[in-house]
C-alpha cells in the first residue's frame, strides 16, 4: 500500500481483537512517531500491560463522568463502555507542558502513528479522552513511564480490528479555498 493510500484508507477503529500486534509490526509505527516533523522533544510510552490498560480505562471512565462534558459524560454512563475499545496496545504521547509546540509534535507523530499501522493493516484511534484519566490520577503517569513534567496530550490505540467493524466511507467536505 502507498502512502497516499494509506492516508485515505485510515479510519479510527473503536473495536479490537484481544489478540496482541507483533512486535515488528509496533517497532515501524513506534519509528513512524519518532520521525514525524517536530520542534522539540516529546516522549512516547507504550503501553501492553492488561492489568495497567484496565486501570486506565477505569480511570479515565471515571474521569469522562466528573468532566462535566455532557458528551463524555453520555458515553462513559453506557454500561461497559472502555475508552480503550479493547485495544491491547495504547501508545501516551506526552510532552513538556513548557513547549508551546508540544502539542504540535504530538500530533503530528500520532497522525503518523496512525497512517504506519494503515499500511500495516491494523486499526488505530488516535485520542485525547485517556488524558483525562492521567490528569485525574497522578500515579497513572509514574505506571506508564511518563517523565516527570510532560503532560500526556493524545494516546493511539493499535490492534486487529474485531471482524465486525464496518469501515465507514469518508464523508466529502467544502473547506478548502485557494488564492493564487
Amino acid at each position: 500500500m502507498n502512502t497516499l493510500d494509506a492516508i485515505a484508507r485510515r479510519r479510527s477503529i473503536r473495536k479490537y481483537k484481544a489478540e496482541q500486534i507483533k512486535d515488528a509490526d509496533l517497532e515501524q509505527i513506534i519509528k513512524a512517531g519518532k520521525i514525524a516533523p517536530n520542534a522539540g522533544p516529546f516522549q512516547i510510552s507504550v503501553i501492553q500491560n492488561a492489568e495497567l490498560l484496565n486501570k486506565i480505562s477505569a480511570v479515565s471512565v471515571q474521569a469522562m463522568k466528573d468532566s462535566g462534558i455532557k458528551m463524555m459524560v453520555s458515553r462513559a454512563e453506557i454500561p461497559g463502555f472502555d475508552p480503550l475499545y479493547g485495544a491491547p496496545t495504547l501508545v501516551v504521547l506526552s510532552g513538556s507542558a513548557k513547549n508551546p509546540y508540544s502539542l504540535a509534535n504530538i500530533a503530528a507523530a500520532g497522525a503518523n502513528m496512525t497512517i504506519a499501522a494503515t499500511a500495516l493493516g491494523l486499526g488505530s484511534c488516535l485520542m485525547a479522552t485517556p488524558e483525562l484519566g492521567f490528569k485525574a490520577d497522578a500515579a497513572l503517569a509514574a505506571l506508564a513511564g511518563i517523565p516527570e513534567g510532560n503532560a500526556v496530550i493524545l494516546c493511539v490505540t493499535l490492534g486487529y480490528a474485531a471482524e465486525d467493524v464496518k469501515i465507514p466511507d469518508r464523508a466529502e467536505t467544502d473547506n478548502v479555498n485557494y488564492v493564487r
